[in-house]
């Protein structure tokens, strides 16, 4: 196997040593380059020979010498990724209408992007020579989609292409130091209650190098013809759910279980205190989300203010339906302190998806459009979590069409208060 080589840095080591775009790196130091992350864990050290065929076709060797600033300057082509082979009951993707931005169909499914991005895995695709891997260099920690110890019951609910035995690899990682983050996808009548313990008495034992465990609702849209008939959580099982685990909690002595937000709100019970979330482990699986906003808002609420002062008019700020009561609060809070301007909410529902979908990170141009109604002298808060990085929503309308649409400004504020800026 070989990697291309896409591009040189300008001033890079590649680039010093006659090092060419189209150029195909074979080794380093003798080991294969595979992907990416082969190409940043062979060339770590100070020296190294790199194997290489010309795009004229001729075979080099490179000896790289590097000093402790310099950098090597290579950028591979675009890394292809691993794709999910299960067919989930509960799986996200297949519930969702056509029209959205391309990229939200792709079901990865690979450990690399896992160790980088912290996306979840299933664990059902790996080779023996991936275990190996992962383990000879190191890849750590993972993120594993686990939903069940109980090979039997997982398969039912994942119905992958290859059955894989996860507990026997999640101990072979363990033994080696490799440690992972699990995610529970709970289904009412599949994986909870006597099953859910089970899976966390089994987890919670010293042979698992488990850094957390984050239980999260079925997310169930309205687009569910042909796929199982399932049920999601309400009031009283999401209350039953936190019971659960609070008692698992405190019979095991761990710190490491933390329920998905919806569970609080379905729930109607107050967010955990900030010491609950630790370091917030599983904060990318929107687990403690309400209460980091709780807690940047107080250390940003100056700033905030400052900048809400600037304009003379007053705000609308949209919140989903799961962080209602918290956006509520916030606002409140922020209507005590501005003299001469007022701060209204307006939640928005999520017709596109369906009522069981509450995130503001699903929100829509379409829902927004449909309800979203500012009065003339109101400038429009609205979450950046709405739009991607190449600022597109779920629906794929840019940021252009927002203006065009209202004429009122717009101002994005990050869930953290990080950072905002107007359209």
């Amino acid at each position: 196997m070989a990697i291309l080589i896409q591009n040189v840095l300008p001033k890079s080591l590649a680039e010093k040593n006659g090092i060419k775009s189209g150029d195909l790196l074979l080794a380093v130091n003798g080991q294969e380059v595979r992907d990416f992350l082969d190409l940043e864990f062979y060339t770590s050290d100070y020296e190294f020979e790199l194997e290489i065929v010309s795009a004229e076709g001729i075979p080099l060797k490179v000896n790289i010498q590097r000093e402790e600033k310099s950098f090597l300057g290579i950028e591979p082509e675009p890394y292809k990724v691993r794709h999910c082979e299960n067919s989930c009951i509960f799986c996200f993707i297949d519930q969702m209408p056509p029209g959205l931005r391309p990229t939200l169909y792709t079901k990865d499914d690979d450990y690399l992007y896992s160790y980088v991005f912290g996306n979840y895995i299933t664990l059902t695709n790996l080779q023996k020579a991936d275990i190996e891997r992962i383990i000879t260099q190191r890849i750590t920690p993972l993120y594993v989609s686990l939903h069940t110890t109980d090979n039997a019951l997982r398969n039912k609910m994942m119905r992958p292409a290859k059955k894989v035995d996860v507990l026997s690899v999640l101990k072979d990682f363990s033994q080696y130091g490799i440690q992972f983050h699990i995610q529970i996808v709970c289904v009412p009548g599949y994986n909870d209650q006597e099953a859910l313990k089970q899976t966390l008495n089994t987890l919670l034992q010293p042979d698992f190098n488990c850094l957390s465990i984050g239980i999260v609702p079925v997310g169930l849209t309205k687009y569910r013809k042909n796929l199982c008939n399932l049920k999601t959580y309400n009031e009283q099982s999401a209350a039953e759910m936190l019971d659960l685990l609070d008692e698992a909690r405190n019979i095991f002595q761990s710190s490491i279980i933390y329920p998905a937000d919806e569970f609080y709100v379905l729930a109607q019970r107050e967010i955990p205190p900030d010491e609950f979330y630790a370091d917030y482990p599983q904060l990318e699986n929107g687990i403690g989300m309400l209460r980091l906003t709780i807690q940047t808002y107080k250390q940003r609420k100056r700033a905030l203010l400052k900048e809400l002062r600037k304009k003379p008019l007053n705000y609308l700020m949209i919140s989903s339906v799961c962080a209602q009561e918290v956006i509520t609060k916030i606002a409140d809070d922020l209507n005590k302190r501005l003299e001469n301007q007022v701060i209204r909410i307006q939640v928005i529902r999520n017709d596109y998806f369906g009522p069981e979908i509450t995130v503001s990170g699903l929100l829509t141009y379409s829902d927004l459009k449909q309800q979203l109604a500012p009065e003339k002298d109101e400038i429009i808060i609205l979450p950046s979590s709405i739009f991607n990085f190449d600022g597109e929503t779920l629906d794929g309308i840019d940021r252009l069409t927002f203006q065009q649409t209202w004429k009122n400004p717009i101002l994005l504020i990050d869930q953290f208060f990080e950072d905002w800026d107007y359209l």
